[in-house]
């Protein structure tokens, strides 16, 4: 057996020794103990400033509900073109536009559906019509296409004198002769 109060050098290096060694250990330890918690530390506050984000979104909820109410009864209002098929919607269309000409005192000489145009995801469904009258019925008849619901927009217009036979000796208020193209925005929920 070993005398150990004779080696207490002995004994005292192998204390520092194990000590040193248990040290040692524990500080490799700790290092990536340490390595995991900064990166787990990091995983939460992403977490946290995500869950922030969903929170503000959830919050919006109320908004978003009342612009799709009112989006829903924007379409119910009228403002769009509506209709079985895009040949109806046409069809409707040509008429309303004969209608508001009609109305306002100028003569429609013809009418014809124009191809469906897409622009920018909205689809546009169309007709020229040609007529003619006074300045103030071609006035009047712009500014009912213009005004009206389902909105319409005049795409191109061509103005011109009208060709007609002047009697002489009668005072004639000038007549134009009048091209649009007159537009509007088809609803999403048509068929094609």
């Amino acid at each position: 057996m070993i005398d150990w109060a004779r080696y207490s050098h002995l004994r005292s290096a192998l204390f520092l020794g194990f000590n040193g060694l248990v040290l040692a250990l524990g500080l490799a330890l700790c290092v990536p103990i340490n390595a995991f918690f900064a990166d787990r530390d990091a995983e939460i506050a992403q977490q946290r400033a995500l869950l922030a984000r969903f929170t503000a979104i959830a919050a919006q909820e109320q908004t978003v509900r009342t612009v799709a109410r009112e989006t829903d009864a924007q379409l119910d209002l009228g403002e769009f073109l509506k209709g079985a098929n895009e040949n109806a919607i046409s069809a409707e269309l040509q008429t309303r536009l004969k209608g508001m000409t009609e109305s306002t005192g100028a003569k429609l000489r013809s009418i014809q559906a124009l191809p469906a145009q897409t622009m920018d995801k909205i689809k546009y469904i169309g007709s020229r019509m040609v007529f003619s009258g006074s300045l103030q019925s071609v006035q009047r008849a712009i500014h009912a296409i213009e005004s009206s619901k389902p909105y319409l927009f005049v795409s191109s217009a061509a103005i011109k004198p009208a060709q007609g036979v002047s009697r002489p000796g009668v005072a004639e208020e000038p007549s134009l002769e009048v091209r649009l193209d007159v537009f509007g925005v088809l609803s999403a929920g048509t068929k094609s």
